[in-house]
């Protein structure tokens, strides 16, 4: 069944296409839903081990994909009863709410109640990765121990998997913990620009050096010490020991207050410590030993708005442009008029018929047919309570 969706107003003829799509998205979506409630009734009478073989022959799944359906079929059910009625409705799919499910995995039902609750008043268009981000600081306001406990469960389930793709290729994914995974991306990173600058790219892509890299790295080549740098951000009090608000890596989202520490300590990279102040959770104050004033503007930028701004984007602003909502020189080069954007967001505002428009602290992205997409900036570490006076 196909759900109609609001043009905005003297929108062009290409957007009727775009609309439609989106009617029909939402109504598979529906489908999907309808379809797990159904799976879950089915575990609900049947309660065998053997569910999913059965399901995996009748949807032409995998057994572990089929096993994936049944869980979050179960789960949805019986602790997120409302995330299961928003994917019926059409404002949820299930790979959303299966993110939602692993969120509050370790939470009691009263306190995944509060998670989903508050999530789903935002989630409509707030795209996979960043719903992890924000469910992550959810989670950890609710109950600040859960974030801890979550990474620490997986931690205990990292690995490496290798699998075919095709035409001779292969994948190979680790898994582990987002600082270490980080730190190893940055090398390879640093490692392949090294080679490009240096005159090694022998005609390759950035894409074909990374991989090069990576591959060369596992099997022992040795490369001379490429520099990097990590940002980390912790709350004051949580720097003094005297809190346990979570931490920001940027890059990735929140992270328990003990990590965040250690992390600003370590010694395998170059870790950038950022202070938030306790009230707000905005920036405070930026680690630096040695920057001139556009690199400290640049690092408070991307201290402050650690994501690009785009509609669905979070390309970390370390990999992103710093782009002048107004062009230069009719813009300053400020804080309030620079903002980071990804290479094709700030090529699709330059050239591609995409505006911003800034409200208060929402810059409000407009597409050429007339859609719009606001940014909100977060606060990159939680905003903590007051204390009451003595």
């Amino acid at each position: 069944m196909y759900e109609s969706v609001d043009l905005p107003e003297d929108a062009p003829p290409e957007a009727v296409p775009l609309a439609m799509a989106r009617g029909f998205t939402r109504a598979a979506w529906r489908a999907q839903g309808h379809e797990l409630e159904q799976l879950a009734i089915f575990a609900a009478a049947s309660g065998s081990e053997f569910d999913a073989v059965e399901v995996a022959a009748l949807l032409v799944l995998s057994p572990r994909a089929a096993q994936e359906r049944l869980d979050l079929a179960v789960t949805l059910a019986t602790r997120l009863p409302r995330a299961l009625a928003a994917i019926k409705a059409g404002r949820l799919d299930p790979y959303r709410a299966s993110k939602i499910a692993d969120a509050t995995l370790p939470l009691s039902l009263e306190d995944a109640a509060v998670v989903e609750r508050e999530i789903l008043d935002r989630v409509e268009e707030m795209p996979a990765v960043k719903l992890c981000r924000v469910l992550r600081r959810i989670v950890a306001r609710v109950n600040a121990d859960a974030l801890q406990a979550l990474h620490e469960q997986r931690v205990a389930r990292r690995r490496v998997d290798m699998y075919p793709t095709e035409d001779g290729c292969a994948a190979l994914t680790v898994h582990g913990p987002a600082a270490r995974i980080q730190v190893a991306a940055k090398r390879v990173d640093a490692i392949a620009y090294q080679l490009r600058d240096t005159g090694g790219a022998d005609g390759r892509t950035m894409d074909q050096l990374r991989s090069d890299v990576a591959l060369d790295l596992l099997a022992g080549k040795d490369f001379q010490h490429a520099k990097i740098t990590v940002q980390v951000t912790l709350p004051a009090r949580a720097a003094l020991g005297a809190g346990n608000t979570p931490g920001h890596l940027v890059g990735y989202g929140d992270i328990a207050a003990q990590q965040a520490v250690d992390l600003a300590y370590q010694a395998d990279a170059t870790w950038r410590r950022i202070l938030t102040e306790p009230a707000t959770g905005r920036v405070l104050d930026v680690g630096r030993r040695r920057y001139s004033p556009p690199a400290a503007l640049r690092d408070h930028i991307q201290a402050a708005m650690p994501t690009c701004t785009g509609p669905g984007c979070v390309r970390p602003a370390v990999r992103c442009d710093l782009d002048h909502r107004e062009p230069f020189p009719v813009g300053p080069t400020d804080k309030h008029n620079v903002h980071p954007a990804c290479r094709p967001h700030h090529r699709a505002k330059s050239f591609g018929g995409w505006k911003i428009i800034k409200r208060g602290e929402i810059l409000e992205w407009v597409s050429p047919c007339g859609f719009r997409y606001p940014h909100h900036p977060e606060p990159i570490t939680h905003p903590e309570p007051v204390p009451p006076p003595f």
